[in-house]
């Protein structure tokens, strides 16, 4: 299984910006992409600041196609057809700290 970090804008507004699609909306769309040789199996969805941020585990054949999974998957999701049409991808890639086993030496720092 492999973390991949997704980082998700909403669509600019004026003022102050308002995240209208939801954590949990959001979680359940990202259960159900279907993804070509990959499968989200869980999904922590926050809502942050400046839009949405989601800590994806996928199983896949590996690291670098569990994370291009996500990113087309992703890409769809914020397309005009998607369901956060107008929305952005800011960041779609492997967790580092997981990824390199050091998450715990993350965490001490």
């Amino acid at each position: 299984m492999y973390a991949i970090r997704l980082e998700l804008d909403p669509p600019p507004v004026s003022g102050r910006c308002a995240v209208s699609a939801g954590a949990g909306p959001v979680r359940a769309a990202l259960l159900r992409l279907p993804l070509d040789g990959a499968r989200v199996c869980h999904v922590r969805v926050l809502e942050v600041a400046d839009g949405l941020a989601a800590m994806c585990f996928l199983t896949a054949a590996s690291l670098l196609s569990a994370e291009w999974a996500l990113r087309a998957g992703a890409a769809a999701l914020v397309g005009p057809d998607g369901p956060l049409a107008g929305w952005s991808v800011a960041l779609c890639e492997a967790d580092p700290w997981i990824a390199l086993g050091t998450w715990q030496d993350s965490a001490r720092s």
